[in-house]
């Protein structure tokens, strides 16, 4: 994900080994190497850190536009060889150029919840092809069981841009990951559920207590899905 990016430039700022930066946060090595590929999502308390540590911004590490990584020249498929190949080759488990992407799961923490690596699975090829810088988030609640069953795997594009009406998956607050449907206004964001249960109640929130992680753009049965 493209925080691990973030976080992986501002280690490499301030010119410290992934031993070294474990040791500032109280982490392992391996620990910040899960970070850096996108395999575990940090919890709050090392994120505040980071911030005091390093004087840096929610955004320097939060943030896919802003953030850290936000150069011209950086490229998230290149840098992150489990998402989608756009190089056409063949050869891949299916065929044209289709590489397996990374399958999150919404795990609660003592800190609220945070993403953590379950494996991975194919898109289809032409959708893959469209969102290159994409991961798979599992639907394990019931908030939007209207749109996605329970245990569907949601094709989320970190690099989409969210507009009203849209599916997103989000951090409120640096602690808590949503999927919900997302409407913004001047300075508010409100992340509303779509169920057929009774509903949780419609999330309203400032802008700035809000990342989005990337928008929902296909969904797929997760029996549909090869999974490795």
């Amino acid at each position: 994900m493209s925080i691990g990016e973030n976080i992986r430039r501002l280690r490499e700022r301030e010119g410290l080994t992934q031993t070294a930066f474990a040791g500032r946060l109280g982490v392992t090595k391996e620990t910040v190497g899960r970070w850096e590929s996108g395999r575990a999502f940090p919890r709050r308390a090392h994120l505040d850190r980071m911030i005091a540590d390093f004087a840096v911004c929610a955004d320097d590490i939060m943030s896919e536009e802003r953030g850290l990584s936000a150069t011209p020249s950086a490229s998230i498929v290149d840098d992150r060889p489990d998402l989608i190949s756009q190089n056409g080759n063949a050869g891949t488990a299916e065929g044209a150029g289709n590489a397996p992407l990374p399958v999150y799961k919404v795990d609660r923490s003592g800190n609220g919840t945070t993403l953590r690596h379950a494996g991975h699975a194919f898109a289809p090829s032409d959708v893959a092809a469209r969102h290159a810088a994409s991961i798979f988030v599992r639907m394990d609640y019931r908030e939007m069981t209207r749109l996605y069953p329970v245990g569907s795997l949601l094709l989320v594009d970190q690099r989409a841009r969210p507009y009203n009406g849209c599916t997103v998956v989000a951090l409120v607050d640096n602690a808590t990951i949503v999927v919900r449907r997302y409407t913004a206004g001047n300075n508010t964001v409100v992340l509303s559920s779509w169920s057929y249960d009774a509903p949780s109640p419609d999330l309203i929130l400032d802008k700035r207590r809000v990342r989005i992680i990337g928008v929902v753009v296909f969904f797929q049965a997760s029996h549909d899905t090869e999974a490795l």
